[in-house]
């Protein structure tokens, strides 16, 4: 498929500031990964490319999906269309969007210490309510995790991991001084995600998606045609 052919979908969250943009083809196969503007990117070509975007501030990678944190963005339809193009670049360019090497847990050392507590302690309290927290890995002091199970897509899981979990981990482990939430929330069992969120779209906020296409790239069925939206097109 050639790149241009790529059907690329926007989609708003609850967070204004952040637009998760869907593949039909799957980006990246293994643990989901995230880097900001003070990341090593340099074996993650896609990421790289991005944050040097004036507007992107976050990236993150997830299977099929490229959550973006944006840097005081106040329409991401007026910047879909340049972040649908580098994207596709990637794609077209046959490089992995991220090296095997990016994929490793971080800090062995730390990396052991919070997977304990979280196996040990964080698990089996949430475990009642059906929820799972994942480490994925531990870099510059911030510990990477997924939430799996009745957390991904709970309202309350972003209250359940930076009052409960991050406080419990950063008060026991020194070293380690945030829980950074990978979790892509809009495939969870209650995704608050999942749809457009229309006081955020008609305020020019979220992805646009006021035209019922997510960011605007899939109207009519036909992703990589439609018009208006986020213009990944």
């Amino acid at each position: 498929m050639l790149a241009q052919e790529i059907r690329i979908r926007g989609e708003p969250t609850a967070d204004p500031q952040k637009c998760r943009f869907v593949l039909e083809a799957e980006v990246l196969s293994r643990s989901p990964v995230s880097f900001d503007k003070e990341s090593d990117t340099s074996k993650a070509p896609l990421a790289e490319k991005l944050l040097a975007l004036p507007y992107i501030a976050g990236v993150s990678i997830s299977g099929s999906a490229v959550t973006l944190t944006g840097d005081n963005v106040e329409s991401w339809p007026a910047i879909g269309k340049e972040i649908g193009g580098v994207i596709r670049d990637q794609i077209k360019s046959g490089e992995p969007a991220v090296e095997e090497e990016v994929m490793d847990i971080g800090d062995a050392d730390l990396f052991t210490q919070v997977d304990l507590l979280i196996k040990n302690d964080v698990n089996p309290s949430i475990a009642a309510h059906g929820g799972v927290i994942t480490l994925h890995s531990v870099n510059d002091g911030k510990a990477f995790v997924t939430m799996g199970g009745g957390c991904q897509g709970c309202t309350a899981s972003s209250i359940t991991l930076k009052q409960g979990v991050e406080s419990f981990i950063v008060a026991k482990v020194e070293g380690v001084n945030e829980i950074v939430d990978m979790t892509d929330h809009s495939e969870g069992e209650n995704p608050y995600y999942s749809q457009p969120i229309q006081q955020s779209a008609q305020a020019g906020g979220g992805c646009g998606c006021s035209s019922g296409g997510g960011c605007g790239c899939s109207t009519g069925g036909a992703h990589s045609h439609g018009s208006g939206g986020c213009g990944c097109n």
